[in-house]
């Protein structure tokens, strides 16, 4: 939500605000197709005609929901990487709290909604995915490539690209995790995930750590 200059939320931001909390629900129970705006609008409690205005029609406000679900969890795995402990005594073992903390974010019920409703909608609109990716995978990217970059500038990993390492870094501690979960549908055997996510930061740091 953009900042009010005054301070003050108006009732047209308070109305938008109440759409995208009441559609998210929706969404991630109904699905896109069988989601419908007048479901969404009562549970908001407008009418059908403001969410038309506000996000012209059902798959703009789909798209907008996605995004918006995305900065929320965006926030918590922001978090989570810029406090990165980057001390030499201490960075090893940061990164396998970093692994951990980032897998239980993406594992929150919204989190993993998202997931599932991004790749199930993406073959029907590639631009829902363009828009979570925005919101929410591309600062977490920047943000950890930032925080591996001063551990190379550090002589503690040897990182010639950043922002690739960054994407290493999430592809190998979460790989086994859509099958753990089961998609995302199931809690999982936390020794499992907790395992898979260790291997992936050893394998991380065989590849990237100096000797």
């Amino acid at each position: 939500m953009a900042p009010i200059a005054s301070g003050k939320v108006t009732p047209r931001t308070d109305k938008r605000r109440a759409v995208l909390d009441a559609a998210g629900p929706v969404f991630g129970e109904s699905g896109y197709e069988r989601a419908s705006v007048d479901a969404i609008a009562a549970a908001a409690g407008v009418s059908k005609p403001t969410i038309y205005a506000y996000f012209g029609g059902k798959e703009g406000l789909f798209r907008e929901t996605m995004a918006d679900i995305a900065r929320q969890v965006n926030e918590a795995s922001y978090e989570v990487v810029t406090s990165l402990d980057l001390r030499p005594d201490h960075w090893q073992a940061s990164l396998h709290e970093l692994a951990t903390a980032l897998t239980a974010c993406q594992r929150q019920g919204c989190a993993a909604a998202l997931s599932r409703l991004v790749l199930a909608e993406s073959r029907r609109d590639p631009g829902v995915f363009d828009e979570v990716r925005r919101a929410g995978i591309e600062p977490i990217r920047e943000a950890l490539a930032g925080r591996l970059a001063m551990l190379g500038n550090a002589g503690l990993l040897h990182v010639p690209d950043p922002a690739v390492a960054a994407q290493h870094f999430i592809v190998l501690t979460q790989a086994h995790l859509p099958e753990l979960t089961a998609g995302g549908t199931r809690a999982g055997d936390e020794g499992e995930i907790a395992a898979a996510v260790e291997q992936g930061v050893d394998a991380f740091l065989r590849a990237y750590a100096v000797a």
